[in-house]
């Protein structure tokens, strides 16, 4: 993972929605080597996820913590990023669509879907509660 968050316990910045959002593509990528990693990176840069800046991401972490802490399964948060100067507004909706125990910890699948003017994205992923009460995207077995 890059480690780059924008606010002190942002948790769940852009580069682990990247990686949380795409695992739907290859969870294999998300333990992969640094040429795979940058390969990973480089694909997601045409994606709405990858061309997110930091507090269009922070913005949509705090509905993805929302949809994880407090919302049913089924149950969709709607997120909303306001056009600001030449970036188109982004709608989109999180929604947790499983949730199960693995490896002792409560996980949840989530999907989103986004939209940014004509572009629209779907993905789905999944996230672990850690004991210090973060969620964190990692593999989840069947």
């Amino acid at each position: 993972m890059l480690p780059r968050p924008t606010t002190p316990n942002a948790g769940l910045a852009r580069p682990a929605l990247r990686a949380a959002f795409a695992g739907a593509l290859g969870a294999a990528l998300l333990f992969a080597t640094a040429p795979a990693q940058a390969y990973f990176d480089n694909y997601l840069s045409g994606t709405i996820i990858g061309t997110l800046n930091d507090k269009e991401g922070a913005s949509l972490a705090k509905s993805v913590r929302t949809a994880l802490n407090d919302t049913a399964d089924g149950q969709s948060v709607d997120w909303t990023y306001p056009a600001a100067g030449r970036r188109q507004q982004i709608d989109g909706t999180i929604t947790p669509i499983e949730s199960k125990t693995d490896k002792g910890q409560p996980c949840r699948r989530l999907k989103s879907d986004l939209k940014r003017g004509s572009a629209e994205e779907h993905w789905s992923g999944w996230f672990c509660k850690q004991s210090n009460g973060q969620w964190k995207s990692r593999h989840v077995g069947d």
